[in-house]
């Protein structure tokens, strides 16, 4: 299908900057979710995480390495666009998670608690007395909630990443003119 308008990807969202865009989109492969799940057992960072230090050990992560390559041919106004833009993800993210966690666990266990304590065997009454089903559906939820909690993890991540990388253009900066 083709693009009448000729603006390619970008011609179906706001205009921004492409190519502090390209970087972003680069960058949120480089922050997936599944490395964290999958990887965070593996890694000398992870058993280091009692540390204060935490920057130090992200510094030498080879996502954050290759992160701040993508972001040294940008200009720092692009790179403060982006942190703006990683906030404002982050707090959306959050958002989400915090939604599906009041949705899928909070509500119904304060719903089942509550019923409990006013008619012990109401729930068996209506015909939900299958413990199983009902350890089944909170796992099953609890999964869902604990995954939504590494997203906003990993976009959280990702603000800190471009904060450091401000931070790092503002030194740079200052010592440039001094």
């Amino acid at each position: 299908m083709s693009d009448p308008a000729g603006k390619g990807e970008y011609g179906r969202y706001i205009e921004t900057d492409k190519v502090a865009m390209g970087v972003w989109v680069r960058l949120v492969k480089l922050f997936v979710t599944w490395k964290l799940i999958f990887f965070a057992g593996t890694r000398k960072r992870t058993w280091m995480q009692a540390s204060n230090d935490q920057l130090t050990i992200l510094t030498r992560s080879k996502h954050w390495k290759v992160g701040l390559g993508l972001l040294g041919g940008l200009s720092d106004g692009q790179v403060d666009f982006l942190l703006e833009y990683a906030r404002l993800n982050a707090e959306r993210v959050e958002r989400v998670f915090r939604t599906t966690a009041l949705l899928l666990i909070t509500i119904p266990v304060g719903a089942i608690v509550a019923i409990n304590e006013v008619s012990p065997t109401l729930m068996e009454d209506l015909g939900f007395g299958d413990e199983p089903f009902f350890i089944g559906l909170m796992t099953g939820w609890g999964v869902v909630v604990g995954y939504l909690m590494l997203v906003a993890w990993r976009s959280r991540d990702l603000v800190d990443f471009m904060a450091f990388e401000v931070a790092r253009r503002k030194l740079a900066n200052t010592k440039t003119t001094q």
